[in-house]
């Protein structure tokens, strides 16, 4: 019977001091160092943030203190396929700077046999 194992990729992050409200900006310049079924994001500041999966639309929102899961292998058609977010995708944060600071991790998880 096949075994699919699941490997992190580096967990980066990004200074929530350079948060800009009008312009989204990479977390990773670089983006994911591989194809990630499952992408977590922890926001460790007292700042809210707009998520971009493209750097240009809103596409989810991250209160201050909170974290998000995107777990793409729960969208995956058909059956026994793989979802994926690809590699070298960036993710993107916009808001206002906070008051204390904090960082906003980007993690992710893949499957190297797959």
């Amino acid at each position: 019977m096949p075994v699919n194992y699941v490997s992190p990729v580096e967990m980066t992050h990004f200074d929530s001091a350079l948060l800009d409200p009008g312009d989204y900006q990479p977390i990773d310049v670089i983006g994911l160092d591989a194809a990630c079924t499952i992408v977590r994001l922890v926001n460790d500041s007292d700042a809210s943030v707009f998520i971009s999966l493209d750097g240009v639309t809103d596409h989810d929102y991250l209160r201050a203190g909170d974290d998000i899961i995107f777990n793409f292998q729960l969208n995956a058609q058909v059956n026994n396929h793989v979802a994926k977010m690809r590699r070298f995708a960036r993710v993107y944060v916009r808001g206002t700077p906070p008051k204390f600071g904090g960082y906003i991790y980007l993690i992710g998880y893949y499957s190297p046999n797959r």
